[in-house]
């Protein structure tokens, strides 16, 4: 914390300089004043966080000090030093906002108390705003990851002017773009890894395309970096983006040595757009199961642009789920759902086979999360490409996929009976008898399990890649999104779920479906016949 000495008097600011160990403290003196108006242009530089202003001082006096600076910088605390005990004095420095007030003669005690009090202010004010920061960040990635996927109920235009509350400014063209790390799956196992490399990633992609336009870049579905670039071209692609991306490629590979693929969309117009053009940017990525990883791949460049398997973005993140949860009969509805989709869209066998290889990469990382190797499970000699390309019809593709996703759910349900597995299980088990109970807390699992908290949303996590809390909220929210639209009214719903305050309740719901119960309601109700 830097602090600015403000006093005209050279023989107490020496008495000051010397009289603590500041730096022991957490403190650094930046900066000496003999009058106001040097102690001014030294803030100006310096940016302390804390002054101490002595009241009667040449040029400009105390208190016309702290009124200029509580001014310039309101955040700055500030105490008052002065052989002055009139009340006026303190009323004055109360009006203007100082953070305490302290007559000389002092003692060193109640100057170290004073400091202390500033320093706890100080970091809790830090931690605030740190806080805050990463709330809005988080919120942002939340309204884009629903703008890019169509899902929210709002209109996009809404969504934006959202965005803009948060500081984020979209433009009137851009381009989409998804960056993938090749083989992120098989190169690490923990997900704190993997976060790590795409941040690098990220700050690459950053620092390379700064001088392109605007880029927003954010973690979006399937574990991959979105990458949305403010455009004043034309509709299409433009070289200058392409080479951009190309850049980055080749700088990845040089200094974190490792490869990425891009798929890159088209230029779109209008909020709506961005949408279009990240879809095409997902299409273009897909394809590098047929054209090759490392390298840039244009929508506009594909043989044929605009088809695609109209599976929704959060298919992967589903079916992972599932795994996780060990529900069979929810996968293989889910994988009925998504050949129907094949077989109903007439998809080429080019196209199914490319978004079986995803499905099939969500299977070889439920396996590897679990901490496992791939060969134990599958065998020595499993190449699903190739086993899937031998395939030549979808009814085909599908009993063999169904067959892969049981294989791995039941194998890692066989080597996963550890005690902290059987805690896992058992919690999760307790969530969903007791869910609608009010009363139900990560606390009361805990002890119904016979685990202190902390121990259960560390196993509840890994298990589950989700914590014990997050999953009480899963199951309240899914609960009532099947509930809403039936016989009950929405206050009923809540009781049903466990929410004793309908508000709460809606709330809630919003925050995780990003529509209100209301609207989701009136919503089923308009689908129906």
């Amino acid at each position: 914390m830097n602090i600015l000495i403000a006093d005209d008097e050279a023989i107490f600011r020496d008495y000051l300089r010397q009289a603590l160990d500041w730096e022991a403290l957490g403190f650094r003196i930046c900066g000496e004043a003999r009058n106001g108006v040097e102690a001014l242009e030294l803030s100006e530089r310096m940016k302390p966080d804390l002054a101490l202003v002595d009241i009667n001082m040449p040029l400009m006096d105390g208190l016309a000090l702290t009124e200029e600076l509580k001014k310039r910088y309101p955040l700055m605390d500030i105490i008052l030093v002065t052989g002055h005990n009139e009340f006026d004095y303190a009323r004055t420095a109360i009006r203007l906002g100082v953070e305490d007030y302290i007559l000389k003669p002092f003692s060193k005690d109640e100057l170290v108390l004073t400091l202390l009090k500033c320093r706890q202010k100080y970091r809790d004010t830090l931690e605030a705003r740190q806080t805050e920061q990463a709330d809005r960040q988080l919120m942002a990635e939340s309204i884009l990851n629903r703008l890019i996927s169509g899902e929210a109920a709002e209109p996009a235009e809404r969504l934006a002017e959202r965005l803009k509350q948060l500081g984020v400014k979209l433009g009137a063209k851009h381009t989409a773009a998804c960056i993938e790390i090749d083989h992120m799956e098989r190169r690490w196992n923990e997900s704190a890894e993997r976060q790590l490399w795409k941040f690098a990633v990220e700050n690459i992609l950053r620092e390379t395309m700064e001088e392109e336009g605007e880029l927003l870049v954010f973690h979006g579905p399937e574990g991959r970096i979105v990458c949305l670039r403010q455009e004043n071209g034309d509709s299409r692609t433009s070289r200058a983006g392409l080479e951009g991306y190309e850049k980055v490629c080749r700088y990845i590979r040089k200094y974190l040595k490792l490869t990425v693929t891009i798929g890159v969309g088209t230029c779109r117009e209008g909020v709506s757009g961005i949408r279009r053009s990240f879809e095409e940017a997902r299409q273009a990525l897909q394809s590098k199961f047929m054209l090759g990883e490392d390298r840039v791949i244009a929508y506009g460049d594909l043989e044929s642009p605009g088809a695609g398997t109209a599976f929704p973005a959060d298919t992967n993140e589903t079916l992972a789920h599932m795994l996780r949860m060990g529900d069979w009969e929810g996968l293989n509805g889910k994988l009925e759902e998504l050949f129907a989709v094949i077989r109903d869209r007439r998809l080429s066998l080019d196209l199914t086979y490319v978004a079986c290889m995803g499905w099939v990469s969500v299977c070889l990382s439920h396996v590897s999360e679990a901490g496992h190797p791939i060969e134990d499970c599958f065998g020595e000699h499993f190449f699903p490409y190739a086993e899937i390309r031998r395939m030549e019809t979808s009814e085909g593709v599908k009993a063999w996929m169904k067959s892969l996703f049981r294989q791995a759910l039941e194998y890692v349900g066989r080597h996963k009976q550890t005690r902290s597995a059987v805690i896992a299980k058992n919690a999760r088990q307790y969530i969903e008898q007791h869910y609608g109970d009010p009363e139900l807390s990560v606390e009361g699992v805990a002890a119904h399990v016979f685990v202190n908290p902390s121990y259960l949303r560390a196993v509840f996590k890994k298990a589950y890649g989700m914590t014990a809390g997050e999953y009480i909220i899963h199951v309240r929210m899914t609960r009532a999104k099947a509930l809403i639209g039936g016989p009950l009214r929405l206050s009923d719903v809540a009781e049903r779920v466990g929410f004793a305050d309908p508000g709460y309740f809606s709330r809630s719901f919003r925050k995780f479906f990003g529509v209100s119960p209301s609207e989701y309601e009136n919503a089923a109700k308009g689908s129906k016949p």
